[in-house]
């Protein structure tokens, strides 16, 4: 709901309120916080601009009452025009700083919302935008102010549009897409950061004087540091923060010496320029924001609803994903026809539903073939369409790895096209796995990409494709041009845009080098991303919870995969190793044919058990509840059920801790059934103790309780085994042990 009377701005969700006033034409910002309904004073609200800062300038309105910039909320901030804060906005002339003093001239309300960016949300009824147009009439400058509110989920959309209403052409440097000031601070930034294998582990940062800085220059989202970000205070005062972007970004997050807190999101100005000759405009990606009472946990559920709604798009929207197998870890890329049938056979039989082939099926390795796309029919004699046939006769749904963004030296595409390989004239490409990234920036690589990969996915019977992106970016000079990177990305936006369009039914799902690549952009074409190439369960814990603060787990690819895990050499349990998986979009690497019956029998009922709750993995909410550095539960929530999964990372002795499963949102007055998931306790985990333990599965566990109890004081789960005598509800998890609890409103 927006209102936008007088002077007064009022954007409102169904908990939060945005306020904006505009006083002798210049805007500013009042207030973001719980909702306001009975607006009497509100005017009183926000004048600390007034207050008197002694050294810096001061800009005086019409009635020369002094305004002091350096100490007022904003909504837009450029360079030297008293403001020392992280600007939003940088634009230069003939190389000096383009002087900018916007000043708004027209406001309008309208139902939907602009989709002039080619990765943006959807709206539908009810969705309001608030545009504000600025402009400096000596420099030739107008920029427009997007603000899209979406009511019931909490969240409001930012975005800049910059406009070249003079006859002079400028540069951008620095073009953000959000600028929130807060009149307080005491906030501790979360961030969501770390490397290929370790993706999104939560950063903490407590904010003082000064400035923090995310920031990815990888040219695309990276590993290294998510868009998502979030500030909280001690009250569990929370704000959210992410971008509708794949490429690098910015987000810095500054207490001034005044004690005002302020957020910018939006590109980074890392290697970024942009030129706009007269009439000309620049797009900014779309920015969401979101706030809370109920801390950062509350911000990450109206993410999740909102991702789910107006990100996620198409044919797989709301239809349930199938369990898959890829063949990565099983086989690597020394495989056969025969032996990927075999596979596919073992995995018909545990009742999986699709069969992925990775890597190899065009190459002998990856130091050749990449860019070429042709299959080996050495290893595959009947080629795609004879495979997918097999596979698909044996009632599974057949899917394709490729990564056509890269290629090989040694290829035939590089050696009839090594101009399309971003590079540096008279400097020493840097190799990464042998590759070097294709030039998306340019037409005719679109096109080629374009042509030849319309014809691969039609070759054959293609339900599903993992679209890979294995290295970073380097070699950005002068030969690639101004702007180069986003250019990239919007290169990459439209092969994506024309490839999901003419093929809508297959299942894309986005991987670049495990979670390289995770983030609101890419989720505008593709329904799911791997979220790392790491599956080794311990790791994937803080990688999902990572995850799973920003995207909805209808997005977030999870696999079973082998013990010792090949990322880490651990050991640990199937059915261990399954309890994390579930909580995304399932699936199995490893060597089905390598497992005992009493592994394929776990996974013929771990299969069965997802199947059951597939909704409620796929399509509930998801929680966390940290107990201590040992133990956490994790919580996917959907209409009436619940599954609680307690987690732990080493088996603790004698502690006399009783564990307790508490839901803290079980309404009060209602009654709730808990059940537990039998899990299989191999023989081989108890050595000796075997035989005193007397059965191959877990304890029995089921007890009716109110809401009151669950979501205050919770329910006892019953002693963990700490010595050489077992009891009837004795419970074995061992080290990386978990077990999953099924709660049901009644």
């Amino acid at each position: 709901m927006i209102s936008a009377t007088g002077s007064s701005i009022h954007l409102k969700t169904v908990s939060s309120s945005y306020v904006m006033r505009i006083q002798d034409d210049i805007l500013e910002h009042v207030c973001y916080g719980p909702r306001i309904d009975d607006t009497e004073g509100l005017e009183l609200v926000g004048e600390l601009s007034r207050i008197i800062v002694s050294t810096v300038p001061i800009l005086r309105d019409n009635f020369h009452r002094p305004i002091f910039p350096e100490n007022q909320l904003l909504e837009v901030s450029t360079p030297s025009r008293g403001d020392y804060r992280s600007s939003s906005l940088e634009l230069e002339r003939n190389g000096c700083n383009l002087i900018c003093d916007l000043r708004v001239v027209d406001v309008r309300v309208y139902g939907g919302k602009d989709h002039s960016f080619p990765a943006n949300a959807l709206d539908d009824e009810g969705v309001e935008t608030c545009e504000i147009d600025l402009c400096d009439a000596v420099s030739g400058v107008t920029v427009t102010l997007r603000y899209t509110v979406y009511e019931a989920e909490d969240v409001i959309l930012r975005s800049m549009r910059v406009e070249n209403t003079g006859s002079e052409a400028f540069t951008i440097r620095k073009a953000s897409s959000l600028l929130l000031d807060l009149p307080d601070s005491g906030y501790t930034l979360w961030s969501y950061d770390g490397a290929w294998g370790r993706e999104r582990r939560e950063t903490s940062h407590e904010l003082r004087t000064g400035r923090v800085e995310v920031e990815s220059r990888l040219g695309c989202s990276g590993n290294e540091h998510n868009p998502l970000v979030f500030l909280e205070d001690d009250l569990l005062r929370a704000y959210g923060f992410n971008l509708i972007y794949s490429g690098n970004h910015l987000e810095s997050a500054e207490v001034s010496p005044f004690g005002k807190t302020r957020v910018v999101t939006g590109i980074s100005p890392h290697l970024f320029s942009w030129r706009l000759g007269r009439g000309e405009s620049f797009e900014t990606p779309e920015a969401v924001m979101t706030f809370s009472v109920n801390g950062r946990e509350g911000c990450s559920g109206n993410f999740q609803s909102f991702t789910r709604k107006y990100i996620s798009r198409g044919y797989w929207k709301d239809r349930p994903r199938p369990i898959l197998v890829n063949n990565w870890e099983a086989t690597y890329m020394d495989f056969t026809q025969d032996r990927l049938l075999d596979l596919a056979d073992k995995a018909a039989e545990c009742g999986i539903e699709l069969f992925v082939l990775d890597d190899g099926w065009f190459r002998p390795d990856d130091t050749q073939g990449l860019g070429d796309w042709i299959e080996n029919r050495e290893r595959l004699p009947e080629g795609l369409k004879g495979l997918a046939e097999r596979i698909e006769a044996r009632g599974l749904k057949f899917g394709l790895w490729v990564e056509p963004e890269m290629v090989n030296e040694d290829s035939d595409l590089y050696r009839a096209h090594p101009e399309w390989v971003v590079q540096d004239a008279g400097h020493e490409k840097l190799p990464c796995r042998h590759q070097y990234v294709l030039d998306l920036s340019r037409r005719e690589v679109v096109d080629h990409l374009y042509t030849v990969l319309e014809r691969l996915f039609g070759s054959c019977s293609l339900s599903y494709v993992k679209w890979d992106m294995n290295r970073t970016m380097s070699d950005v000079g002068v030969g690639m041009g101004e702007g180069f990177m986003h250019r990239y990305i919007l290169g990459l936006y439209e092969l994506l845009s024309r490839l999901t369009a003419r093929f809508p039914e297959i299942l894309f799902e986005g991987c670049a080098s495990g979670g390289n690549r995770c983030d609101l952009g890419m989720f505008c074409f593709f329904s799911q991303n791997w979220a790392s190439d790491n599956t080794d369960l311990v790791d994937r814990v803080s990688i999902q919870e990572g995850t799973l603060m920003g995207y909805p787990s209808s997005t977030m690819g999870a696999h079973v995969s082998a013990s010792p895990g090949h990322q880490s050499l651990r050991n640990s349990r199937i059915d261990s190793r399954f309890n994390i998986a579930a909580f995304g979009i399932l699936g199995y690497e490893l060597d089905l044919m390598a497992l005992d019956e009493e592994d394929i029998g776990a996974i013929k009922a771990q299969v069965a058990f997802y199947k059951r709750y597939r909704d409620v993995f796929q399509h509930g909410i998801f929680r966390k509840r940290v107990v201590s550095s040992n133990q956490r539960f994790w919580y996917t929530t959907l209409g009436k059920v619940t599954i609680a999964l307690e987690i732990q990372t080493l088996n603790e002795v004698h502690t006399g801790r009783e564990d307790t499963l508490v839901v803290p949102w079980s309404g009060k007055g209602k009654r709730y059934r808990i059940g537990v998931r039998k899990e299989h306790i191999p023989a081989r985990m108890l050595g000796a103790l075997a035989k005193n333990y007397g059965r191959t599965e877990s304890e029995d566990y089921e007890v009716t309780v109110s809401g009151d109890i669950l979501s205050t004081y919770g329910v006892a789960l019953g002693p963990q085994f700490m010595g050489n005598v077992f009891f009837g509800e004795t419970r074995i998890l061992g080290d990386y042990g978990s077990r999953m609890y099924i709660v049901e409103e009644i």
